[in-house]
């Protein structure tokens, strides 16, 4: 790309971030940070799973087994061979443990080391307005979004309200973040701080089942946590509470949003598909800031006018950035925007 093409496409992008933007984060930046990719977590469920299932149980894990040795995917393997309540119960325990252990090397490094997360640059361009409020859906478990923001003097609204014993209630929590009245109109209206609102449609590592509710806790509790692990299990869970009630809320922001950008994000969540992927078709703005594109990605690029990837080139020995439309591809030499630091510097801060 010429000096010109890229100056018009920085400025193209630069206006995408407006008030009414709403930002999908994936397994990408998670994994930018060292929590386990879909490869890692396949290898830990693998070593961990069969010590904690019966003999008629572990059968039923070997079924999917079977395809992860043949080189299927995790999701696409718990696709493929159905898992019973025992083996799902499983899953989740052992994916929970391996999140949460990886979560909380990366805060530790943040809170001893002085390490800052990729997020923390971006996060004051995510909302145009004052005080700020930025929309946020993340596919991810762990809370290294809510760190990020916390960390920065935000609030994190997830619709729970509480620490220890929390609970699902969204208009409490909203509430939660006022800070007090502004008085000086004819019409008095609440001051809010800023803050995220945060949906998690696959639930959180801070939610635990209990008593047939929710419960939100920051204390790691030994319950059942409520997380939807892949597999054919997911699509059902997904349209109970708190997953419901995340889930159209975050389709809800799609709908309305002026704007999308996605991070680390491979198009593979088919409770977000239908609403974004109909909105991207229809002419929305959006960027996708990845490192390397997903089949199920360049489906979408291809079907949406008005959709920009920057990804990793993957030649090494010609690093830079690529950037892909549904006309084509074009490089962008020697600059690193997929990443969400990279970006911020060159494009946003430019």
């Amino acid at each position: 790309m010429t000096n010109n093409e890229i100056d018009i496409l920085k400025k193209k992008l630069q206006a995408l971030f407006t008030d009414d933007l709403v930002t999908i984060v994936g397994s990408g930046l998670s994994c930018a940070e060292g929590l386990p990719s879909m490869g890692a977590l396949a290898d830990e469920l693998c070593a961990k799973i069969p010590t904690l299932l019966t003999a008629a149980d572990l059968s039923v894990w070997n079924e999917i087994k079977v395809h992860l040795d043949a080189g299927d995917g995790l999701e696409l393997a718990l696709h493929k061979a159905t898992a019973n309540e025992a083996v799902e119960d499983a899953v989740i325990s052992v994916t929970a443990d391996f999140v949460l252990s990886k979560e909380l090397a990366a805060i530790e490094a943040c809170l001893n080391a002085g390490r800052k997360l990729k997020l923390t640059t971006l996060l004051p361009h995510l909302s145009a307005t004052n005080p700020k409020v930025a929309r946020i859906i993340t596919t991810n478990y762990d809370r290294l979004i809510e760190f990020t923001v916390e960390r920065a003097g935000w609030g994190v609204d997830t619709m729970m309200i509480g620490r220890y014993w929390g609970s699902h209630n969204p208009e409490a929590s909203e509430k939660s973040f006022v800070q007090g009245v502004l008085r000086n109109s004819k019409s008095p209206r609440l001051h809010y701080r800023s803050r995220v609102r945060l949906f998690k449609p696959h639930g959180s590592l801070d939610w635990y089942s209990s008593g047939g509710g929710v419960v939100a806790s920051v204390m790691p509790l030994t319950g059942q946590r409520l997380i939807i692990t892949p597999g054919v299990g997911k699509y059902r869970k997904g349209y109970q509470q708190p997953f419901d009630a995340h889930r159209e809320q975050g389709n809800a922001a799609i709908d309305n949003a002026s704007a999308v950008l996605c991070i680390g994000y491979g198009f593979n969540d088919e409770h977000l598909q239908t609403h974004l992927l109909a909105r991207l078709a229809a002419g929305t703005r959006g960027l996708l800031l990845t490192w390397q594109l997903s089949d199920k990605a360049l489906e979408a690029l291809n079907q949406s006018p008005n959709l920009v990837a920057l990804s990793c080139h993957a030649d090494k020995a010609a690093p830079g950035t690529v950037v892909t439309t549904a006309t084509g591809s074009h490089l962008i030499p020697d600059v690193n925007w997929w990443d969400v630091e990279e970006f911020v510097k060159g494009v946003l801060s430019a």
